[in-house]
């Protein structure tokens, strides 16, 4: 049996506060009471194994610059590969190719890769937050905390909650200040190229993120006593919907949704 070239923990089942939940909570707090209460695996999707196709690849191409290696580029598209075939969806892996190829050019110059850390697992426990996990994608100590992204458009130039959540996770969770978080983003247009964006970790942004973490936090709390004699929950406290009506199109509680958009017509 082959060994696997790149290795995820299974997150599944984690209850501490994570990023993949707060942003979840941002998008839509219909679908983040889902995930609490009735939590199902996402509706495999083109542009999410894309995503994690390339992480992989970029994660290969650290792990080599870091080693002090010549990157060997087959390796690095083996692990696409891998997650294309986990996830069972057909990728175009000449544009996984070209952005692999291309993140050596036009990201890797940027950064001193000796000492990086790939998916470093930071877990502890905040005032207000209570437990918190995370998995940064790339961490470069007492430099920056980048996290590698695919979008069918460019970031725009400002900071975000995510990233404010590993920086905070840095700080205050590991001790170890982080003075710059920033996106690596493949953009997906008919002139694809890598976009990096950095911020400043100012303690706005991390007072920031901790009021906007800490909604989440209150919400699941009330929820958890609104419900706590109810035979069949009852969503009391994360009543918004999706930041965007097709983002119902693809979410695996949609169909159990009363809120969810489906399109179509009557006709």
């Amino acid at each position: 049996m082959t060994a696997t070239l790149v290795k995820r923990d299974d997150l599944s089942t984690r209850k501490a506060l994570s990023k993949s939940a707060l942003v979840g909570f941002e998008y839509c707090q219909t679908a983040a009471w889902f995930d609490i209460h009735y939590r199902k695996p996402l509706i495999p999707a083109e542009r999410i194994t894309f995503g994690s196709a390339v992480d992989a690849g970029v994660e290969m191409i650290a792990k080599y610059l870091r080693a002090g290696q010549t990157i060997v580029h087959e390796q690095c598209m083996a692990a696409a590969v891998e997650v294309s075939e986990r996830d069972s969806i057909d990728l175009d892996l000449d544009e996984v190719d070209k952005a692999l190829t291309r993140y050596v050019i036009e990201v890797a110059p940027h950064h001193d890769y000796s000492m990086v850390r790939t998916q470093e697992h930071i877990y502890g426990e905040l005032p207000d937050l209570g437990e918190v996990d995370g998995h940064p994608d790339l961490w470069f100590p007492g430099v920056l905390i980048e996290d590698n992204k695919t979008s069918g458009r460019e970031k725009k130039n400002e900071p975000s909650f995510e990233l404010g959540f590993y920086a905070l996770l840095a700080q205050e969770v590991v001790g170890e200040p982080v003075p710059k978080v920033g996106y690596a983003t493949w953009v997906r247009t008919s002139r694809p190229h890598w976009q990096r964006l950095e911020f400043d970790v100012t303690d706005e942004l991390l007072r920031w993120t901790v009021e906007r973490a800490a909604a989440y936090v209150r919400a699941k709390r009330a929820d958890a006593v609104l419900n706590a004699k109810a035979e069949t929950p009852i969503n009391w406290s994360f009543t918004g919907g999706p930041a965007w009506a097709g983002k119902c199109a693809d979410c695996q509680y949609a169909p159990e949704c009363t809120i969810a958009y489906r399109g179509g017509s009557d006709d």
